[in-house]
């Protein structure tokens, strides 16, 4: 599928603020499943764009702004075209014990605890649980999905972008963030790599899909010898060529959209409006 994204982010200060400084993952990636024609970042006040690669190899810009300002926007367009990762069918046939003799150092980071996601006592049970008999790796991970699907109310304003994982467990109800921290965090208790992934979903004219009227996120399991595949718990479905991908982390911390910080006066707080078209071009 061939698609055109816009994305605007805008801030609105309650007071002037200064010196913002600001780190943007908003460049879809190019990799064998997808191929990005076009990019372009415009900023509000105009900055310089600088980037750079992070740990997970995600592109990175990054800009400051440091006069006085009221307000600022961030723009990305973008057009990229994808494939269905699934075209020659689910990775199964891996065997669990496949899973003990991982020597990946990229996968390593994507096994245990992070910033919004912890391997617990009570997730593991649950995740055995689920598992079940299985000793499928991928058969496992879509149990995971399916029962996340099934068990958690999605109700958006329900929580922040700062919701932790074991809030998420209690409650039962969430956004696609809040979902997929869970299902990362029930896959790493089974000792299945699972990283975070931020990007856009096309919610084409028959289809109802949640979370596609904002940036949306998925996870990827890694399956030894076949590589990384998408999940998307919030949707219970396989990411197919309607996930458009983004930026991988080990959690929302590593794949925000937009990150930073600025300083102004006490009650210098911000109002933030996002505004998201993704738009098919081949249809």
């Amino acid at each position: 599928m061939r698609f055109r994204v816009f994305h605007r982010t805008r801030y609105v200060y309650r007071a002037s603020v200064r010196d913002s400084y600001n780190e943007v993952r908003l460049r879809p990636v190019t990799d064998d499943k997808s191929r990005l024609e076009f990019f372009l970042l415009n900023v509000k006040p105009p900055a310089r764009l600088q980037h750079f690669r992070d740990n997970w190899l995600n592109y990175v810009h990054y800009f400051d702004i440091p006069e006085p300002h009221n307000d600022l926007i961030i723009e990305s367009q973008s057009t990229i075209n994808t494939t269905n990762p699934y075209k020659d069918g689910k990775p199964l046939g891996v065997r669990f014990e496949a899973l003990k003799s991982e020597t990946d150092e990229m996968v390593s980071p994507f096994l245990g605890t992070s910033r919004y996601v912890e391997v617990t006592p009570e997730v593991w049970r649950l995740g055995i649980d689920i598992r079940n008999d299985s000793n499928d790796v991928f058969e496992t991970a879509e149990a995971v999905m399916h029962h996340i699907f099934r068990g958690w109310t999605y109700a958006p304003s329900s929580t922040t972008a700062s919701t932790h994982m074991n809030e998420v467990l209690e409650t039962k109800q969430g956004v696609c963030q809040d979902f997929t921290h869970l299902m990362i965090g029930i896959c790493r208790s089974l000792g299945i790599p699972a990283r975070y992934i931020s990007g856009y979903l096309y919610n084409g004219p028959d289809s109802h899909l949640r979370g596609a009227q904002a940036s949306h996120a998925w996870c990827e399991v890694h399956v030894p010898g076949k590589g990384w595949f998408g999940l998307d718990p919030t949707n219970d479905t396989l990411a197919d060529e309607r996930h458009i991908k983004i930026a991988t982390g080990r959690d929302y911390q590593d794949a925000a959209p937009v990150s930073g910080h600025f300083d102004g006066p006490p009650g210098a707080t911000a109002a933030l409006q996002v505004e998201l078209e993704v738009r098919r071009l081949d249809a």
